[in-house]
Protein backbone atom coordinates (compact mmCIF):
# COMPACT_ATOMS: atom_id res chain seq x y z
CA UNK A 1 0.00 0.00 0.00
CA UNK A 2 1.67 3.47 -0.90
CA UNK A 3 2.33 6.08 1.25
CA UNK A 4 -0.64 7.93 -0.04
CA UNK A 5 -3.16 5.31 0.60
CA UNK A 6 -1.89 5.27 4.25
CA UNK A 7 -2.42 8.88 4.71
CA UNK A 8 -5.88 9.09 3.12
CA UNK A 9 -6.52 5.98 5.25
CA UNK A 10 -5.92 7.83 8.37
CA UNK A 11 -7.89 10.88 7.49
CA UNK A 12 -10.95 9.05 6.37
CA UNK A 13 -10.97 7.31 9.77
CA UNK A 14 -11.55 10.56 11.46
CA UNK A 15 -13.88 11.69 9.38
CA UNK A 16 -16.06 8.33 8.08
CA UNK A 17 -19.42 9.12 10.63
CA UNK A 18 -19.76 12.64 8.81
CA UNK A 19 -18.80 11.90 5.07
CA UNK A 20 -21.33 9.68 2.79
CA UNK A 21 -18.24 8.97 0.38
CA UNK A 22 -17.54 5.71 -0.99
CA UNK A 23 -13.39 5.21 -0.17
CA UNK A 24 -13.15 1.63 -1.31
CA UNK A 25 -13.76 2.69 -4.35
CA UNK A 26 -11.89 6.29 -4.03
CA UNK A 27 -8.65 4.19 -2.69
CA UNK A 28 -9.27 1.46 -5.32
CA UNK A 29 -9.21 3.87 -8.49
CA UNK A 30 -5.71 5.57 -6.82
CA UNK A 31 -3.74 1.83 -6.65
CA UNK A 32 -4.93 0.89 -9.45
CA UNK A 33 -3.90 4.47 -10.83
CA UNK A 34 -0.37 3.88 -9.66
CA UNK A 35 -0.25 0.94 -10.41
CA UNK A 36 -1.41 1.10 -14.18
CA UNK A 37 0.77 4.65 -14.78
CA UNK A 38 4.26 3.48 -13.51
CA UNK A 39 5.85 0.95 -15.14
CA UNK A 40 4.58 2.62 -18.49
CA UNK A 41 4.75 6.31 -18.20
CA UNK A 42 6.80 7.27 -14.98
CA UNK A 43 9.79 5.69 -16.51
CA UNK A 44 10.17 7.74 -19.58
CA UNK A 45 7.81 10.93 -18.84
CA UNK A 46 8.74 13.64 -16.10
CA UNK A 47 6.77 12.48 -13.80
CA UNK A 48 6.79 13.35 -10.08
CA UNK A 49 6.91 10.13 -7.46
CA UNK A 50 4.01 8.82 -5.40
CA UNK A 51 2.52 11.89 -3.12
CA UNK A 52 4.32 14.42 -5.09
CA UNK A 53 1.47 17.38 -5.52
CA UNK A 54 -0.09 18.73 -8.60
CA UNK A 55 -1.23 22.03 -9.13
CA UNK A 56 -3.50 23.61 -11.74
CA UNK A 57 -1.46 26.32 -13.84
CA UNK A 58 -2.97 29.67 -15.35
CA UNK A 59 -6.30 28.62 -15.98
CA UNK A 60 -6.03 24.97 -17.04
CA UNK A 61 -9.44 22.88 -15.77
CA UNK A 62 -9.94 19.61 -15.61
CA UNK A 63 -10.03 17.96 -19.36
CA UNK A 64 -12.52 15.66 -19.15
CA UNK A 65 -16.57 16.71 -18.32
CA UNK A 66 -18.72 13.35 -17.34
CA UNK A 67 -19.43 13.69 -21.21
CA UNK A 68 -16.08 12.86 -22.45
CA UNK A 69 -15.62 16.29 -24.43
CA UNK A 70 -11.79 16.79 -24.21
CA UNK A 71 -11.91 20.01 -27.13
CA UNK A 72 -11.98 22.52 -24.44
CA UNK A 73 -8.52 21.94 -23.07
CA UNK A 74 -6.63 24.94 -22.77
CA UNK A 75 -3.27 24.14 -20.66
CA UNK A 76 -1.58 20.52 -19.76
CA UNK A 77 -1.42 20.80 -15.99
CA UNK A 78 2.35 20.65 -14.80
CA UNK A 79 3.65 19.61 -11.44
CA UNK A 80 3.64 22.06 -8.61
CA UNK A 81 7.51 22.70 -8.35
CA UNK A 82 9.31 22.68 -4.78
CA UNK A 83 11.80 25.72 -5.32
CA UNK A 84 14.38 24.88 -3.44
CA UNK A 85 18.37 25.18 -2.69
CA UNK A 86 18.49 21.34 -2.64
CA UNK A 87 18.29 21.32 -6.55
CA UNK A 88 22.16 22.67 -5.81
CA UNK A 89 23.62 19.14 -4.30
CA UNK A 90 23.83 16.13 -6.49
CA UNK A 91 21.86 12.64 -5.12
CA UNK A 92 19.72 14.55 -2.95
CA UNK A 93 15.72 14.04 -4.11
CA UNK A 94 14.75 17.48 -5.09
CA UNK A 95 17.51 17.53 -7.13
CA UNK A 96 17.14 14.12 -8.65
CA UNK A 97 13.49 14.76 -9.44
CA UNK A 98 14.05 18.71 -10.88
CA UNK A 99 17.65 17.00 -13.15
CA UNK A 100 14.95 14.41 -14.61
CA UNK A 101 12.14 17.11 -15.43
CA UNK A 102 14.43 19.16 -17.38
CA UNK A 103 16.53 16.27 -19.03
CA UNK A 104 14.62 17.29 -22.28
CA UNK A 105 15.97 20.65 -22.40
CA UNK A 106 19.03 20.77 -25.17
CA UNK A 107 22.25 22.23 -24.93
CA UNK A 108 25.65 21.77 -23.59
CA UNK A 109 26.37 25.22 -22.80
CA UNK A 110 24.47 27.85 -20.76
CA UNK A 111 24.21 29.70 -24.40
CA UNK A 112 22.92 26.46 -26.17
CA UNK A 113 20.44 26.04 -23.73
CA UNK A 114 19.18 29.53 -24.51
CA UNK A 115 19.08 28.85 -28.03
CA UNK A 116 17.47 25.61 -27.62
CA UNK A 117 14.66 27.40 -25.01
CA UNK A 118 14.36 30.35 -27.92
CA UNK A 119 13.67 27.48 -30.65
CA UNK A 120 10.90 26.01 -28.43
CA UNK A 121 9.12 29.31 -28.04
CA UNK A 122 9.76 30.42 -31.64
CA UNK A 123 8.35 26.88 -32.95
CA UNK A 124 4.82 26.20 -34.29
CA UNK A 125 3.73 22.85 -32.45
CA UNK A 126 2.09 19.93 -34.77
CA UNK A 127 -1.47 19.27 -33.34
CA UNK A 128 -1.16 15.72 -31.92
CA UNK A 129 2.08 15.18 -32.77
CA UNK A 130 4.21 16.66 -29.69
CA UNK A 131 6.98 14.70 -27.48
CA UNK A 132 5.34 14.73 -23.83
CA UNK A 133 8.46 14.38 -22.21
CA UNK A 134 10.29 17.30 -24.13
CA UNK A 135 6.99 19.49 -23.84
CA UNK A 136 6.96 18.92 -20.29
CA UNK A 137 10.81 19.75 -19.42
CA UNK A 138 10.73 23.44 -21.63
CA UNK A 139 7.48 24.43 -19.84
CA UNK A 140 8.58 23.31 -16.35
CA UNK A 141 12.16 25.24 -17.30
CA UNK A 142 9.98 28.43 -17.96
CA UNK A 143 7.54 28.35 -15.44
CA UNK A 144 10.39 27.57 -12.93
CA UNK A 145 12.43 30.24 -14.04
CA UNK A 146 10.05 32.73 -14.59
CA UNK A 147 8.87 32.51 -10.97
CA UNK A 148 12.62 32.19 -9.81
CA UNK A 149 13.34 35.45 -11.33
CA UNK A 150 9.84 37.17 -10.25
CA UNK A 151 8.30 36.14 -7.07
CA UNK A 152 11.67 36.85 -5.16
CA UNK A 153 13.89 39.46 -3.76
CA UNK A 154 17.02 39.92 -5.33
CA UNK A 155 19.09 38.06 -3.18
CA UNK A 156 16.75 35.16 -2.98
CA UNK A 157 16.64 35.20 -6.60
CA UNK A 158 20.45 34.96 -7.45
CA UNK A 159 20.69 31.91 -4.29
CA UNK A 160 17.87 30.18 -6.37
CA UNK A 161 18.98 30.53 -9.85
CA UNK A 162 22.52 29.08 -8.67
CA UNK A 163 20.59 25.71 -7.62
CA UNK A 164 18.78 25.65 -10.61
CA UNK A 165 21.42 26.32 -12.92
CA UNK A 166 22.80 22.82 -11.34
CA UNK A 167 20.26 20.82 -11.65
CA UNK A 168 19.67 21.60 -15.44
CA UNK A 169 23.26 20.69 -16.18
CA UNK A 170 22.74 18.07 -13.92
CA UNK A 171 25.47 15.05 -13.28
CA UNK A 172 28.44 16.69 -10.95
CA UNK A 173 27.32 19.91 -11.45
CA UNK A 174 26.98 21.81 -8.21
CA UNK A 175 26.31 24.91 -6.02
CA UNK A 176 28.67 26.27 -4.06
CA UNK A 177 28.45 27.29 -0.77
CA UNK A 178 31.55 25.91 1.11
CA UNK A 179 34.94 26.29 0.49
CA UNK A 180 35.17 22.92 0.82
CA UNK A 181 33.13 21.95 -2.03
CA UNK A 182 35.64 22.91 -4.31
CA UNK A 183 38.89 22.54 -2.37
CA UNK A 184 39.54 25.77 -1.52
CA UNK A 185 42.75 26.37 0.57
CA UNK A 186 42.45 30.06 1.86
CA UNK A 187 39.83 31.65 4.33
CA UNK A 188 38.11 33.29 2.40
CA UNK A 189 34.43 32.51 0.77
CA UNK A 190 34.33 30.69 -2.36
CA UNK A 191 34.14 33.21 -5.30
CA UNK A 192 32.60 30.78 -7.56
CA UNK A 193 28.67 30.26 -7.44
CA UNK A 194 28.63 27.15 -9.43
CA UNK A 195 30.52 24.51 -10.84
CA UNK A 196 28.75 23.28 -13.93
CA UNK A 197 29.44 20.26 -15.97
CA UNK A 198 29.78 21.88 -19.86
CA UNK A 199 31.19 20.87 -23.03
CA UNK A 200 34.11 23.18 -23.65
CA UNK A 201 34.71 23.04 -27.45
CA UNK A 202 33.96 20.94 -30.31
CA UNK A 203 37.09 19.06 -31.67
CA UNK A 204 38.10 16.79 -34.02
CA UNK A 205 40.54 13.87 -33.25
CA UNK A 206 43.66 14.36 -35.02
CA UNK A 207 44.31 10.85 -35.51
CA UNK A 208 41.03 9.22 -36.38
CA UNK A 209 39.18 12.28 -38.05
CA UNK A 210 35.92 12.10 -35.60
CA UNK A 211 34.42 14.57 -34.02
CA UNK A 212 35.27 14.60 -30.33
CA UNK A 213 33.87 16.75 -27.16
CA UNK A 214 35.91 18.43 -24.34
CA UNK A 215 34.20 18.46 -21.06
CA UNK A 216 34.58 19.70 -17.31
CA UNK A 217 33.88 20.79 -14.54
CA UNK A 218 33.76 24.86 -14.90
CA UNK A 219 33.48 27.38 -12.12
CA UNK A 220 31.22 29.87 -12.71
CA UNK A 221 29.96 33.23 -10.98
CA UNK A 222 26.36 34.16 -11.75
CA UNK A 223 25.40 37.98 -11.52
CA UNK A 224 21.40 38.75 -11.58
CA UNK A 225 21.07 42.16 -12.37
CA UNK A 226 18.69 45.21 -13.42
CA UNK A 227 19.52 47.03 -16.87
CA UNK A 228 22.70 48.76 -17.12
CA UNK A 229 23.93 47.16 -13.60
CA UNK A 230 27.34 46.92 -12.60
CA UNK A 231 28.63 43.65 -11.60
CA UNK A 232 31.30 43.87 -8.35
CA UNK A 233 32.89 41.56 -6.19
CA UNK A 234 35.62 41.06 -3.84
CA UNK A 235 38.83 42.06 -5.29
CA UNK A 236 40.93 39.85 -2.23
CA UNK A 237 38.59 36.88 -2.71
CA UNK A 238 39.02 37.05 -6.39
CA UNK A 239 42.73 37.35 -6.48
CA UNK A 240 42.72 34.47 -3.79
CA UNK A 241 41.03 32.33 -5.86
CA UNK A 242 43.26 32.91 -8.71
CA UNK A 243 46.57 32.55 -6.43
CA UNK A 244 45.11 28.80 -4.79
CA UNK A 245 47.30 25.90 -5.44
CA UNK A 246 45.31 23.35 -4.37
CA UNK A 247 45.30 20.99 -7.39
CA UNK A 248 41.67 20.71 -6.38
CA UNK A 249 40.54 23.59 -7.36
CA UNK A 250 40.21 24.77 -10.71
CA UNK A 251 41.35 28.08 -10.62
CA UNK A 252 42.66 29.05 -13.51
CA UNK A 253 39.50 30.49 -14.96
CA UNK A 254 36.48 31.81 -13.97
CA UNK A 255 33.51 32.57 -16.42
CA UNK A 256 31.10 35.19 -15.43
CA UNK A 257 27.46 34.61 -15.87
CA UNK A 258 25.43 37.81 -16.62
CA UNK A 259 21.62 38.08 -16.43
CA UNK A 260 20.10 41.64 -16.67
CA UNK A 261 16.77 42.31 -16.13
CA UNK A 262 15.51 44.37 -19.36
CA UNK A 263 13.26 47.91 -17.96
CA UNK A 264 11.28 50.20 -20.62
CA UNK A 265 12.53 53.80 -20.24
CA UNK A 266 10.59 56.96 -20.17
CA UNK A 267 11.69 59.85 -22.20
CA UNK A 268 14.47 60.85 -19.11
CA UNK A 269 15.93 57.48 -19.37
CA UNK A 270 14.56 56.54 -15.84
CA UNK A 271 13.99 52.74 -15.70
CA UNK A 272 10.57 51.20 -15.38
CA UNK A 273 9.25 47.96 -14.94
CA UNK A 274 10.67 44.43 -16.18
CA UNK A 275 9.10 43.45 -19.41
CA UNK A 276 9.68 40.33 -19.06
CA UNK A 277 13.09 39.84 -20.97
CA UNK A 278 16.55 38.87 -19.97
CA UNK A 279 19.58 39.27 -21.16
CA UNK A 280 22.55 37.29 -21.19
CA UNK A 281 25.89 37.65 -21.20
CA UNK A 282 28.97 35.26 -20.14
CA UNK A 283 33.12 35.94 -20.14
CA UNK A 284 35.96 34.00 -19.29
CA UNK A 285 37.77 35.82 -16.35
CA UNK A 286 41.89 34.20 -16.28
CA UNK A 287 45.40 35.38 -14.99
CA UNK A 288 45.83 37.19 -18.58
CA UNK A 289 43.47 39.09 -18.87
CA UNK A 290 42.64 40.22 -15.10
CA UNK A 291 44.08 43.75 -15.48
CA UNK A 292 42.21 43.92 -18.72
CA UNK A 293 39.15 43.60 -16.81
CA UNK A 294 39.21 44.06 -13.06
CA UNK A 295 39.95 47.83 -11.81
CA UNK A 296 41.00 49.02 -15.73
CA UNK A 297 42.48 52.32 -15.03
CA UNK A 298 41.81 55.03 -17.73
CA UNK A 299 44.07 56.05 -20.31
CA UNK A 300 45.11 59.92 -21.44
CA UNK A 301 46.79 61.25 -24.31
CA UNK A 302 50.75 61.62 -23.78
CA UNK A 303 51.73 65.31 -24.67
CA UNK A 304 55.03 66.27 -25.63
CA UNK A 305 57.56 68.37 -27.61
CA UNK A 306 57.00 67.05 -31.28
CA UNK A 307 59.32 68.79 -34.10
CA UNK A 308 57.57 70.05 -36.69
CA UNK A 309 58.01 71.99 -40.51
CA UNK A 310 55.41 74.86 -40.84
CA UNK A 311 54.89 72.89 -44.43
CA UNK A 312 53.63 70.20 -42.38
CA UNK A 313 50.10 71.77 -42.29
CA UNK A 314 49.94 72.51 -45.47
CA UNK A 315 51.99 73.28 -48.94
CA UNK A 316 52.51 77.02 -48.29
CA UNK A 317 51.90 76.89 -44.42
CA UNK A 318 53.51 79.79 -42.78
CA UNK A 319 53.76 80.07 -38.83
CA UNK A 320 53.35 83.54 -36.92
CA UNK A 321 53.95 83.42 -33.20
CA UNK A 322 53.88 86.37 -30.94
CA UNK A 323 55.12 85.82 -27.74
CA UNK A 324 52.04 87.63 -25.44
CA UNK A 325 49.72 85.04 -26.86
CA UNK A 326 52.33 82.01 -26.91
CA UNK A 327 50.22 80.29 -24.35
CA UNK A 328 48.92 77.11 -23.28
CA UNK A 329 44.53 77.72 -22.64
CA UNK A 330 42.92 75.63 -20.13
CA UNK A 331 40.68 74.11 -21.92
CA UNK A 332 42.70 72.08 -24.43
CA UNK A 333 45.70 71.49 -23.25
CA UNK A 334 46.47 69.41 -19.86
CA UNK A 335 45.71 71.62 -16.73
CA UNK A 336 49.29 71.25 -15.40
CA UNK A 337 50.75 72.76 -18.58
CA UNK A 338 48.45 76.07 -18.69
CA UNK A 339 50.08 78.81 -19.43
CA UNK A 340 53.21 77.27 -20.25
CA UNK A 341 54.25 77.78 -24.42
CA UNK A 342 52.69 76.16 -27.19
CA UNK A 343 55.50 76.88 -29.50
CA UNK A 344 59.70 76.76 -29.58
CA UNK A 345 62.92 77.07 -31.92
CA UNK A 346 64.09 73.89 -33.20
CA UNK A 347 66.78 73.87 -30.23
CA UNK A 348 64.10 74.64 -27.42
CA UNK A 349 64.85 78.40 -27.06
CA UNK A 350 62.03 80.19 -26.09
CA UNK A 351 60.08 83.13 -28.56
CA UNK A 352 60.58 86.15 -27.64
CA UNK A 353 59.66 88.33 -30.55
CA UNK A 354 56.98 87.93 -33.22
CA UNK A 355 58.19 85.32 -35.49
CA UNK A 356 57.19 84.58 -39.26
CA UNK A 357 57.93 80.64 -39.23
CA UNK A 358 58.69 79.32 -43.53
CA UNK A 359 60.47 76.22 -44.31
CA UNK A 360 63.42 78.85 -46.35
CA UNK A 361 63.71 80.53 -42.84
CA UNK A 362 63.48 77.48 -40.33
CA UNK A 363 64.43 74.70 -42.39
CA UNK A 364 64.99 72.79 -39.03
CA UNK A 365 61.48 73.20 -37.98
CA UNK A 366 60.10 74.52 -34.91
CA UNK A 367 58.54 72.50 -31.63
CA UNK A 368 55.16 72.31 -30.75
CA UNK A 369 53.53 70.73 -27.76
CA UNK A 370 50.84 68.77 -28.42
CA UNK A 371 49.39 65.00 -28.14
CA UNK A 372 52.22 62.93 -29.44
CA UNK A 373 50.36 60.18 -30.63
CA UNK A 374 50.60 57.54 -27.64
CA UNK A 375 48.51 56.70 -24.54
CA UNK A 376 49.01 55.80 -20.79
CA UNK A 377 47.33 54.51 -18.18
CA UNK A 378 46.17 56.41 -15.52
CA UNK A 379 44.50 55.19 -12.29
CA UNK A 380 41.26 56.80 -11.94
CA UNK A 381 37.38 56.41 -10.97
CA UNK A 382 36.87 52.83 -9.44
CA UNK A 383 40.53 51.62 -10.28
CA UNK A 384 41.99 54.16 -7.01
CA UNK A 385 39.94 51.99 -4.70
CA UNK A 386 42.32 48.88 -5.57
CA UNK A 387 45.82 50.40 -6.95
CA UNK A 388 47.60 53.59 -6.43
CA UNK A 389 49.50 54.53 -9.36
CA UNK A 390 52.75 53.47 -8.53
CA UNK A 391 51.13 50.06 -7.73
CA UNK A 392 49.64 49.72 -10.70
CA UNK A 393 52.79 50.37 -12.49
CA UNK A 394 54.79 47.75 -10.80
CA UNK A 395 51.77 45.18 -11.13
CA UNK A 396 51.82 45.66 -14.77
CA UNK A 397 55.36 45.57 -15.01
CA UNK A 398 55.06 42.13 -13.06
CA UNK A 399 52.24 40.20 -15.35
CA UNK A 400 52.09 42.32 -18.58
CA UNK A 401 49.30 43.06 -20.44
CA UNK A 402 49.36 40.52 -23.07
CA UNK A 403 46.57 37.93 -23.09
CA UNK A 404 48.37 35.81 -25.19
CA UNK A 405 50.95 35.80 -22.60
CA UNK A 406 50.67 32.95 -19.95
CA UNK A 407 51.07 34.77 -16.50
CA UNK A 408 51.80 32.09 -13.24
CA UNK A 409 51.01 32.31 -10.00
CA UNK A 410 53.85 33.75 -8.81
CA UNK A 411 54.35 36.69 -11.21
CA UNK A 412 50.03 37.07 -10.52
CA UNK A 413 51.46 37.73 -6.69
CA UNK A 414 52.26 40.97 -7.40
CA UNK A 415 48.25 41.69 -7.32
CA UNK A 416 47.94 40.89 -3.81
CA UNK A 417 50.70 43.45 -2.74
CA UNK A 418 48.28 46.47 -3.66
CA UNK A 419 45.94 48.63 -1.33
CA UNK A 420 43.24 47.09 -2.26
CA UNK A 421 43.97 43.38 -1.60
CA UNK A 422 44.55 44.95 2.23
CA UNK A 423 41.94 47.13 2.49
CA UNK A 424 39.93 47.55 5.60
CA UNK A 425 36.66 49.03 4.25
CA UNK A 426 33.87 46.64 5.27
CA UNK A 427 33.79 43.63 3.13
CA UNK A 428 37.05 44.38 1.57
CA UNK A 429 37.77 46.61 -1.65
CA UNK A 430 35.27 46.11 -4.26
CA UNK A 431 36.02 45.98 -8.26
CA UNK A 432 33.78 46.80 -10.48
CA UNK A 433 32.85 46.02 -14.09
CA UNK A 434 30.52 48.01 -15.88
CA UNK A 435 27.56 47.41 -18.81
CA UNK A 436 29.88 48.76 -21.10
CA UNK A 437 31.89 46.04 -20.69
CA UNK A 438 29.88 43.20 -20.47
CA UNK A 439 27.28 44.24 -23.08
CA UNK A 440 30.38 43.11 -26.04
CA UNK A 441 30.07 39.35 -24.87
CA UNK A 442 26.51 38.84 -25.25
CA UNK A 443 25.09 34.77 -25.61
CA UNK A 444 21.04 35.47 -26.08
CA UNK A 445 17.72 36.46 -24.50
CA UNK A 446 15.00 34.52 -23.36
CA UNK A 447 11.44 36.22 -22.97
CA UNK A 448 9.44 34.95 -19.47
CA UNK A 449 6.35 37.33 -20.43
CA UNK A 450 3.91 35.71 -18.60
CA UNK A 451 1.01 36.43 -21.69
CA UNK A 452 3.86 34.90 -23.86
CA UNK A 453 4.10 31.72 -21.63
CA UNK A 454 0.33 31.09 -21.28
CA UNK A 455 -0.30 31.07 -25.22
CA UNK A 456 2.81 28.61 -25.68
CA UNK A 457 1.65 26.29 -23.11
CA UNK A 458 -1.78 26.84 -24.70
CA UNK A 459 -0.03 25.66 -28.27
CA UNK A 460 2.02 22.59 -27.34
CA UNK A 461 -0.75 21.19 -25.48
CA UNK A 462 -3.02 21.12 -28.29
CA UNK A 463 0.10 19.32 -30.10
CA UNK A 464 0.29 16.58 -27.22
CA UNK A 465 -1.76 13.16 -27.35
CA UNK A 466 -5.27 13.98 -25.68
CA UNK A 467 -5.29 11.08 -23.70
CA UNK A 468 -1.89 12.19 -22.26
CA UNK A 469 -2.98 15.72 -21.56
CA UNK A 470 -6.14 13.93 -19.85
CA UNK A 471 -4.00 11.53 -17.38
CA UNK A 472 -1.93 14.80 -16.40
CA UNK A 473 -5.05 17.13 -15.71
CA UNK A 474 -7.34 14.41 -14.23
CA UNK A 475 -4.28 13.66 -11.82
CA UNK A 476 -4.13 17.39 -10.72
CA UNK A 477 -7.77 17.56 -10.22
CA UNK A 478 -7.85 14.00 -7.88
CA UNK A 479 -5.36 15.66 -6.18
CA UNK A 480 -6.90 19.10 -5.58
CA UNK A 481 -9.73 17.23 -5.04
CA UNK A 482 -8.74 15.01 -2.00
CA UNK A 483 -6.70 17.93 -0.35
CA UNK A 484 -10.08 19.85 -0.34
CA UNK A 485 -11.84 17.06 1.13
CA UNK A 486 -9.50 15.77 3.65
CA UNK A 487 -7.81 19.20 4.58
CA UNK A 488 -10.23 21.99 4.13
CA UNK A 489 -13.57 19.21 4.89
CA UNK A 490 -15.20 19.51 1.71
CA UNK A 491 -17.80 16.79 1.56
CA UNK A 492 -18.45 17.57 -2.18
CA UNK A 493 -14.77 17.13 -3.20
CA UNK A 494 -14.63 13.40 -1.67
CA UNK A 495 -17.50 12.68 -4.26
CA UNK A 496 -15.64 14.32 -7.01
CA UNK A 497 -12.82 12.87 -6.45
CA UNK A 498 -13.91 9.44 -6.67
CA UNK A 499 -15.47 10.82 -10.72
CA UNK A 500 -11.68 12.46 -11.23
CA UNK A 501 -10.18 8.62 -10.25
CA UNK A 502 -12.58 7.04 -12.54
CA UNK A 503 -11.65 9.48 -15.29
CA UNK A 504 -7.88 8.80 -14.46
CA UNK A 505 -8.56 5.06 -14.78
CA UNK A 506 -10.16 5.22 -18.17
CA UNK A 507 -7.84 7.75 -19.64
CA UNK A 508 -4.43 5.13 -19.05
CA UNK A 509 -6.44 2.26 -19.96
CA UNK A 510 -7.12 4.57 -23.11
CA UNK A 511 -3.67 5.52 -23.32
CA UNK A 512 -1.56 2.07 -22.30
CA UNK A 513 -2.32 -0.84 -23.43
CA UNK A 514 -4.26 -3.54 -20.83
CA UNK A 515 -1.22 -6.44 -22.70
CA UNK A 516 1.71 -3.99 -21.95
CA UNK A 517 0.61 -3.48 -17.80
CA UNK A 518 0.22 -7.59 -17.96
CA UNK A 519 3.62 -8.14 -19.11
CA UNK A 520 4.92 -5.38 -16.98
CA UNK A 521 3.40 -7.12 -13.97
CA UNK A 522 5.07 -10.99 -15.13
CA UNK A 523 8.28 -9.13 -15.47
CA UNK A 524 7.77 -7.82 -12.06
CA UNK A 525 6.56 -11.57 -10.67
CA UNK A 526 9.71 -13.13 -12.40
CA UNK A 527 12.12 -11.12 -11.14
CA UNK A 528 10.82 -11.23 -7.47
CA UNK A 529 10.88 -14.87 -8.06
CA UNK A 530 14.28 -15.08 -9.29
CA UNK A 531 15.65 -13.32 -6.06
CA UNK A 532 13.85 -15.91 -3.66
CA UNK A 533 15.15 -18.96 -5.67
CA UNK A 534 18.81 -17.30 -5.31
CA UNK A 535 18.07 -16.35 -1.29
CA UNK A 536 17.13 -20.33 -0.83
CA UNK A 537 20.36 -21.16 -3.14
CA UNK A 538 22.34 -18.87 -0.48
CA UNK A 539 20.61 -20.45 2.81
CA UNK A 540 21.40 -24.14 1.16
CA UNK A 541 24.97 -23.36 0.69
CA UNK A 542 25.47 -21.84 4.16
CA UNK A 543 23.40 -24.50 5.63
CA UNK A 544 26.00 -26.93 4.23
Amino acid sequence: MSELSEILRKEYKKKEERTPIDFSMLMGMVEQLYDAIEPEVMGSLPLPPRGYVMTENEEARAPTTEEGDTDNIKVIRRPLIKITELWGTPGENDRTIMEAMMKKVKGDTVGEKISSVNEFLDASPTPGQGDISEVMSYLIFLDTFASIISDYGAAVTGFLFEAFLAALFGGTSIQVDDPAQVGASTRTLPIEDNQLWTQLQQCADSESGDECDEWDLVPYSLKVLRQDGAVHGSYKNLVDFFLDPNPQRKSDSLTYLIVIKEATKDKKGKLGEWTGVLNFYEFVLTRENFLSMIGVPGQREVWGWVLKKPSDAGRHATLTVNPETNKLPKKVFPPEMAGTPRYKHADGAPIEVKTRFTDETNPEGILVYEPTGEVQDVVKGAATKLYTQEEYDAVKAAVGTDPDEKVGREAFMALSKVKGYGSETKGGAQWSIGHGIYKNHPIGSINLNADLLKLKAEEYTQSLNAGIVAIFNALGALADNINSYFISGQKSAGTTAIKNAQVLKDEVNNVIPEEAIEQQSMAAESKELSLTNEDEAIIIEIER
